[in-house]
């Protein structure tokens, strides 16, 4: 018979019907899993769900085979090729899905209990035992190969249908303990209720079996079921449906690993940023305070031989600034940060720093502000612009020789344009440097959502030029660069 005309022919349909939800859920079940599983998996579960989508994938067609296998190539049996190549594929075909099934769960309960390495066989040997047991029982009269095919399809799914979905529950639920650390209490219901879908599998489609004539196949099958009004292939469909519907909904533990690896980068990044701000605060504040220090200590040891009361009111300083470096260093190791402190604008934030840099000392400075534009930066760009200006003040202070200082502020409309310009000895800006302050200082005018330039040669002086952005009261950053400010 053509097996589409024998799937719609009224006295089978319902069957017919049947087997194909049931070979559907399975089916579906190993296509969503294998979709998901391209993704990889550090999980013991991810890593071995592929073994399950093997399962579904062929155990759906085993019982689509139910249905298009011809009658005639089953009434065929051994006699010809094609009643070979048909019987034969499709009981080799359901040994085999159950085989992947057992795999699953030996595999997986392997990996999270630490079995020994030689547990792992125990699927294979199973199935050796399906192979073997089918050879010696395999029927030479004719007439008896209906009973045998019973028969191996019996000793599958007692070897190898009944241990695979007893023991892959129990392995999904000893998946309980490696997924709590992501805090979803979602996919523990999820893996309780695969292994609850499982275990009522291990009973329709491993311990309910055709009848036969030995124990439990003479007690407990598919007839004894009949008569207490279930069918067997009910039970089998409804937990096959739980089965496909609960694994699909454990595949989100992919999902959720892959957004726990995502927090995870995202925290290291964090991290990273931190230890970078520390060092760059370390760098250019304290650092340069200690620096500031020592030549003041220099400083008050020329003093003390011709003009000892100078030199101690320069002490008496020092001191005061020492203090502020030690409390300087304890909010750096509790965490606070130097910007609540600060002055928003621009003009006042340059002030401070030479004040806190220069003091009273030779170097001249002279002011440039122009612009009329609402200047704000927030308290990140605030801890930038006065460590960049630590930093320049500084180098120039120790390096350049200077004697004059030109600074210029611009007030744009969406930002402040500083310009640093000293007449000190200068350098050649073009050959490389292993300083770090200058590196430090480009990261912050990046951090703060602006730019900066150097510009030197020897014998003419050092200018610096950074721009940042204004910060508005919602706390959103404009990153156009104002007018006349080109790189």
């Amino acid at each position: 018979m053509n097996p589409s005309i024998h799937f719609l022919t009224r006295e089978n349909w319902q069957g017919n019907l049947l087997f194909f939800i049931y070979g559907l859920s399975f089916f579906l079940m190993g296509f969503g899993i294998l979709l998901q599983a391209r993704r990889g998996s550090d999980l013991h579960l991810g890593r071995r769900l592929p073994c399950l989508a093997l399962f579904g994938l062929s155990h759906g067609l085993v019982e689509w085979g139910y249905i298009f296998i011809p009658t005639a190539a089953i009434a065929e049996g051994w006699q010809t090729l094609r009643g070979v190549v048909f019987n034969g594929g499709h009981a080799l075909l359901l040994a085999l899905s159950y085989l992947f099934l057992l795999v699953f769960g030996v595999a997986l309960l392997a990996d999270t209990r630490n079995w020994p390495g030689w547990m792992r066989f125990l699927p294979f040997t199973c199935f050796g035992a399906w192979v073997l047991f089918a050879a010696f029982t395999f029927p030479y009269r004719e007439g008896t190969f209906n009973g045998w095919m019973i028969l191996i399809e019996i000793a599958a799914r007692y070897l190898l249908a009944l241990p695979g979905s007893v023991l892959s529950g129990l392995a999904i639920l000893a998946q309980g303990e490696e997924l709590q650390h992501f805090k979803r209490k979602s996919l523990q219901f999820f893996l309780n209720g695969s292994a609850t879908a499982l275990f009522l599998y291990a009973l329709g489609g491993g311990l309910i079996v055709p009848p036969a004539s030995f124990f439990p196949a003479n007690v407990l099958n598919t007839d004894f079921l009949m008569r207490l009004g279930l069918p067997a292939q009910a039970l089998r469909i409804l937990s096959s449906i739980l089965v496909a519907f609960f694994i699909f909904r454990l595949l989100d533990v992919y999902d959720v690993e892959e957004q726990h690896e995502q927090q995870k980068a995202r925290e290291r990044e964090m991290a990273w940023r931190e230890r970078e701000k520390i060092r760059r605060d370390l760098h250019d504040g304290v650092i340069q305070s200690i620096y500031g220090l020592a030549l003041g200590l220099e400083h008050c040891r020329a003093l003390l031989a011709d003009n000892p009361a100078t030199a101690a009111t320069r002490l008496t300083t020092l001191s005061q600034q020492a203090e502020k470096v030690i409390s300087d260093l304890r909010g750096y190791l509790a965490g606070l940060r130097l910007g609540h402190d600060l002055p928003p604008e621009p003009v006042d934030l340059a002030k401070k720093a030479v004040a806190h840099v220069l003091g009273n000392g030779d170097i001249k400075v002279k002011w440039h502000v122009q612009g009329n534009g609402q200047a704000y930066l927030d308290t990140e760009q605030r801890d930038h612009f006065y460590y960049m200006m630590v930093e320049i003040l500084s180098n120039i202070r120790r390096h350049a020789g200077a004697s004059t200082i030109w600074a210029g502020i611009d007030l744009g409309e969406r930002g402040c344009r500083v310009r640093i310009k000293d007449n000190g000895t200068g350098f050649d800006a073009i050959a490389p440097t292993e300083g770090q302050g200058l590196k430090n200082m480009q990261q912050r005018a990046v951090l703060a959502g602006g730019w900066l330039e150097l510009e030197s040669s020897p014998g003419r002086g050092t200018t610096v030029t950074f721009w940042l952005p204004y910060t508005g009261d919602n706390g959103e950053v404009d990153y156009g660069y104002p007018r006349g400010a080109g790189r």
